[in-house]
């Protein structure tokens, strides 16, 4: 990343790191659209009624449950060090 005038390098990385945090935040949400848009419904209930299912077993979904289980949370955690990460002068 080419510094500009009257930039400091600690601007410059600050600035490159919210980039990176804005690029996963947005795989991230991409993912979670995805599994939201194939079980037409939030992640949170999606899990309630996996986690409900006695005495079935769905590998597909169970693989599903995690993965979109990961992406939510990745999605949280980039979230929140994009907002400290904008709290930083």
């Amino acid at each position: 990343m080419l510094k500009q005038a009257g930039e400091t390098e600690s601007q410059v990385l600050k600035e490159h790191l919210i980039l990176l945090a804005l690029s996963k935040i947005s795989r991230y949400e991409t993912e979670c659209a995805l599994f939201e848009a194939k079980y037409a419904e939030p992640f949170d209930a999606f899990q309630r009624r996996m986690l409900a299912m006695k005495n079935q077993e769905d590998f597909a979904a169970d693989d599903d449950l995690l993965d979109w289980e990961f992406a939510d949370r990745a999605l949280r955690g980039w979230n929140e060090k994009l907002d400290a990460l904008r709290h930083v002068d």
